[in-house]
């Protein structure tokens, strides 16, 4: 099985898988790590794990049933193979902007993030943005979930107000899941009062 992840490494492999024939080339994932693993699987191989595949920069004939990786390195690539991962976007970006509790006020230090995305977001055209809201433990799950939602909105209904598209935008709330800092319930965290804003 494939880790989370390796999940951006895997969606460029298959990209280049088409113009490559019947290989498989791996990259680094969207962050620059190397972490995960693919698994290539051939019904007719009889192994319904498959065979597994790491390794960034790593080239795999798919052919036979054990199909082996073979390091190739950055300087490796083929022509073609380079051109294609020049003309990919460029890796989603990351805002983290947290909240006063019980409120959709932002924390003091949260303002200049609003700048900086606003900065980001106007070299970077045709991007998207997905705003997700969370909350601490502190309250009733239900509670919690709705707040979260009011945070996300929140920074929508500001970013709109500056300008930003409103079409490009969505908005998710969590509530209470997804800790960034797990912690028992009724646990006040400042770090877990927050919106993860991605921007790719």
């Amino acid at each position: 099985m494939m880790r989370r992840a390796a999940f951006g490494a895997a969606l460029a492999a298959s990209a280049l898988s088409a113009c490559a024939g019947p290989s498989l080339l791996l990259l680094d994932n969207e962050d620059g790590s190397s972490e995960g693993a693919l698994a290539v699987i051939d019904e007719g191989c009889g192994n319904p794990d498959g065979s597994t595949i790491a390794g960034s920069f790593t080239r795999t004939k798919l052919t036979g049933c054990a199909p082996r990786p073979k390091g190739v390195g950055a300087d490796g690539l083929k022509p073609d193979e380079r051109a294609l991962i020049n003309d990919l976007p460029p890796p989603p970006a990351r805002f983290i902007m947290y909240f006063v509790p019980d409120t959709t006020d932002l924390a003091p230090g949260s303002e200049g993030m609003i700048e900086a995305l606003d900065r980001h977001f106007k070299a970077r055209p045709g991007a998207e943005i997905e705003i997700i809201g969370y909350t601490d433990t502190v309250g009733k799950a239900d509670y919690n979930l709705v707040l979260s939602q009011k945070r996300a909105e929140e920074i929508k209904g500001r970013l709109v107000q500056m300008g930003f598209p409103t079409g490009v935008i969505t908005t998710t709330g969590r509530g209470e899941t997804e800790l960034r800092f797990p912690t028992p319930d009724e646990t006040e965290n400042g770090g877990n009062r927050r919106v993860e804003i991605i921007v790719r």
